[in-house]
């Protein structure tokens, strides 16, 4: 079974696992799959969306989502940026040496093997996405903020869960959630 890269190529696979490994078939995980379905897809476009309107001027889209790879996937290699971004090893390769001229990415050798390349993000081009980013967590905030403090919780919660189903990159980023909303029931 191929390992996915992007959220909803796995969630066909990930629906089907019992994530707490009991054996139990509720009645709400069908009803689950199709709400994580149905709001997930819109919610991705939005946030695509608006780091778009916050990327670098001068950036693709493409060249902005492998940054996006590389400021949680340190030392990635070209092949993973290409299946992330969905091109050829070559378009991957040619849209690298643009990150590349503009000092955003940087080559190393590989510290696992010295005849592959890492690619990493230098602190120029980590400044820019964590940029993009923050600006776009605000924009996120005030979208957010019609709902109640309750509700806010309960959708920090839900992340969380979500997080540990299909794994979670927000260890790339710094902690935002108040420690007084965190609860472990």
């Amino acid at each position: 079974m191929p390992t996915y890269t992007c959220v909803m190529q796995s969630l066909r696979n990930e629906i089907k696992k019992d994530p707490a490994g009991n054996g139990a078939d509720d009645a709400y995980k069908d009803e689950c799959a199709r709400a994580v379905l149905n709001v997930v897809p819109p919610v991705i476009r939005v946030m695509r969306k608006m780091m778009r309107e916050h990327r670098l001027p001068s950036l693709s889209v493409p060249q902005f989502r492998a940054m996006a790879l590389l400021s949680f996937n340190r030392e990635a290699s070209l092949s993973c940026v290409a299946d992330y971004v969905g091109s050829s090893l070559p378009a991957a390769s040619r849209m690298i040496d643009g990150l590349v001229a503009k000092k955003l990415v940087e080559r190393k050798q590989c510290c696992r093997d010295r005849r592959q390349v890492s690619l990493e993000l230098t602190d120029l081009g980590r400044e820019a996405f964590q940029d993009s980013r923050r600006a776009t967590q605000l924009q996120f905030a005030e979208r957010l903020a019609r709902l109640s403090v309750d509700q806010k919780k309960s959708v920090i919660k839900a992340m969380g869960w979500l997080g540990e189903v299909f794994g979670n990159d927000a260890n790339a980023f710094p902690q935002t959630v108040p420690v007084e909303l965190e609860d472990n029931s």
